[in-house]
């Protein structure tokens, strides 16, 4: 098998599964396992490990919106403090970075970036996608934000647009790119379908037997189980749970070691999320650049960026 590290560099921690939009390309809406928050004790004691191994990033969001947890600047605090070192990220749909949250973000020094999904780069286009939000709301709080962060000074959290690509948005490109030209980065990404969850754009396949979710990035969800990758929504293929185990002992865990052996396989049989997923849909070609690129983004940030973005460009040709 392929070697990962011996704790995982991205810890997903679903702070929420409740969100107050209902995304046509998410498959959030259609959730059926309870809606929850995580929490206080299980988000320590996840926190407090990582800051003992030195996790490179904590993103404290997944199927939900984070914003909408009581008391969230607390969280954030928690994870400064126990995990001064760990790179903290958020994706939030903006409608609740309102002008209190984003003072306390930012004269904190609470996060190190932000991005923030979009999808539509005019009003119709946006409110067709991102069903429940305003256009003028979201727009107003993310300028406000940015602007703000400019005036105290500061160069973080970085903030990025992002806006996943499909049929009924992508005419707004580069309206979006025009709208948001005071973000430090709007970035295109491709449509998955959320591991069969959801159907609309088609890609051709391509199966591949890396996908760097199993051997970087591990998952928690708001009850404490841990899903085999953010694409497994219900948890049906759970690894573990954090109420009775540590990050690390499911890291490492027999389980997930033949899961990952059985991707290296290419065994789709045994591993049915991948066998209905896109996102491992890369041409052949593209697999050594696909294992690699964890590693060579540590050091070469820019040209690793670079090179997604035209290879994200060929992909949604």
């Amino acid at each position: 098998m392929y070697r990962y590290p011996e704790f995982p560099d991205h810890v997903y921690v679903e702070l929420t599964n409740i969100c107050n939009a209902r995304c046509t390309i998410c498959a959030t809406p259609a959730m059926k396992r309870k809606r929850e928050i995580m929490s206080l004790n299980l988000f320590r004691k996840i926190v407090d490990e990582c800051g003992r191994h030195g996790a490179k990033k904590l993103l404290p969001f997944l199927h939900g919106e984070s914003l909408l947890v009581p008391g969230i600047l607390d969280y954030f605090r928690y994870i400064r403090g126990a995990a001064p070192y760990t790179h903290i990220n958020l994706t939030t749909n903006g409608s609740r970075l309102d002008h209190d949250v984003t003072e306390g973000l930012l004269q904190e020094d609470l996060l190190d970036s932000l991005i923030v999904s979009i999808d539509g780069g005019d009003k119709e286009t946006f409110e067709k996608i991102r069903l429940g939000l305003r256009y003028e709301e979201v727009h107003a709080n993310i300028i406000h934000f940015i602007r703000r962060r400019n005036t105290l000074g500061k160069s973080r959290p970085r903030v990025s647009i992002a806006m996943v690509t499909v049929h009924d948005n992508k005419h707004s490109r580069d309206r979006l790119r025009e709208v948001w030209k005071e973000a430090d980065e709007v970035r295109l990404s491709v449509y998955f379908n959320w591991a069969g969850k959801l159907n609309g754009e088609k890609r051709s396949r391509h199966k591949i037997n890396f996908c760097e979710r199993l051997y970087h990035y591990i998952t928690i969800l708001a009850d404490g189980r841990v899903a085999m990758c953010c694409f497994d929504s219900e948890a049906e293929y759970a690894v573990g749970d954090l109420n009775s185990q540590t990050i690390h002992e499911v890291w490492h865990s027999k389980l997930l070691r033949e899961k990952r052996r059985a991707l290296y396989e290419r065994d789709f049989v045994k591993m049915k999320l991948c066998a209905g997923c896109d996102y491992l849909n890369h041409p052949a070609w593209a697999g050594p650049l696909v294992r690699l690129r964890p590693y060579v983004r540590e050091s070469f940030p820019q040209l690793t960026s670079a090179a997604e973005n035209l290879y994200k460009r060929w992909l949604m040709r």
